[in-house]
């Protein structure tokens, strides 16, 4: 079955009877037509609204954790989490409730389309152009979270999907707000977590603080959001290893290479190169300080920006077989002027010595 970025990943388990509800009605409202994906916190089903026809996604907290309290809170806090945030590049949360198997269920908008993921892998580096269209929704569904006191603290490629919306092609609905924090909510499942200094979130991906189990602010979704700038326009991420721990380690102390030296033929804008930079420093203070000024500054850079200028020491490459420059050397001018010289003399004279 296909995999859906609104699933979380805790290791698979096996799914039982019970968790099979294709045909059931949730709520006297929702009808489960058939699985879309499923992971080991249970399943996403195609569903319908017996009484307007809507198609919505149902995501259902498999049986297996339904009896467990800090479970079906992380669940409940999704959901709540992200219907905090009303905003267009926010996916809508429309419903919640309990399942006739004693677990729990919300509803969400159906979405078609693919995660960023999905397109990172087929196509980058992507362009500057759709690399900055992309960004900015996604800066603006993050600033939306946060003046909302909603902090991501998961945000990846497979966490953004990909839709088509009128002519554009690349509309971004920001997903799975599983390990969200509501900044001083007292009912909040991580905020006990938080202070045993536990580590929420996916390694390639978090901040230096995060990686460490400190507390949190907005600038650990900056972070992310350099991370995911940066793999927009490499086609990779900055920081990988073999393990878990060895990626939070470059994660807290390693310099993240230029972008330009990672995919050198993707004409990486000098801006964007100073913003990626300026989001991934190590120290929070030292990176915008909010959401809002890392979209100002995506938004500066302008979207034909001029390629980096070569040092002077440098020669133009010229590929073998390339056309001649427009710029005529001075002595081939110098040279066809003697010839035309020559040729007219001879002429002068033939005429003459008739």
């Amino acid at each position: 079955m296909a995999r859906n970025p609104l699933l979380r990943d805790p290791p698979l388990v096996a799914t039982t009877p019970t968790d099979d509800l294709v045909g059931a009605v949730l709520a006297d409202r929702y009808r489960l037509v058939c699985p879309l994906a499923e992971g080991g916190m249970g399943r996403v089903y195609l569903g319908e609204h017996v009484a307007i026809g809507r198609t919505v996604a149902v995501k259902v907290l498999a049986r297996r954790w339904a009896d467990d309290e800090t479970q079906r809170r992380r669940f409940l806090q999704e959901a709540r989490a992200a219907s905090k945030v009303a905003h267009d590049n926010v996916i809508e949360i429309l419903d919640v409730g309990d399942a006739p198997n004693g677990s729990v269920f919300m509803v969400m908008e159906h979405l078609e389309g693919e995660s960023l993921a999905d397109l990172v892998t087929r196509e980058a580096p992507l362009s500057w152009p759709r690399i900055k269209r992309i960004a900015l929704q996604i800066c603006r569904a993050l600033c939306a979270a946060h003046e909302r006191g909603v902090l991501h603290r998961d945000l990846k490629p497979e966490n953004c999907w990909r839709a088509k919306r009128g002519a554009n092609r690349d509309f971004i609905k920001v997903l799975d707000f599983g390990i969200a924090k509501i900044v001083g909510d007292p009912s909040d499942p991580h905020s006990s977590l938080t202070r045993a200094g536990s580590v929420f979130g996916t390694p390639e991906y978090m901040s230096p603080e995060q990686a460490r189990g400190q507390r949190v602010d907005a600038r650990t979704d900056v972070y992310a959001m350099g991370i995911l700038l940066f793999e927009l326009a490499t086609g990779d991420v900055p920081f990988t290893g073999v393990g878990f721990m060895e990626i939070l380690t470059q994660q807290v102390s390693a310099v993240p290479p230029r972008p330009s030296s990672v995919a050198p033929a993707a004409h990486i804008p000098v801006g964007l190169e100073e913003v990626i930079e300026r989001a991934l420093a190590k120290n929070p203070d030292a990176r915008f300080q909010s959401m809002r000024e890392l979209a100002e500054a995506i938004a500066a850079i302008p979207t034909a920006a001029p390629q980096p200028v070569r040092p002077p020491s440098e020669p133009v490459a010229r590929s073998a077989g390339a056309g001649p420059s427009r710029t005529a050397p001075i002595e081939v001018v110098w040279l066809l002027l003697g010839v035309i010289t020559l040729l007219t003399l001879g002429l002068v004279a033939t005429v003459l010595l008739r």
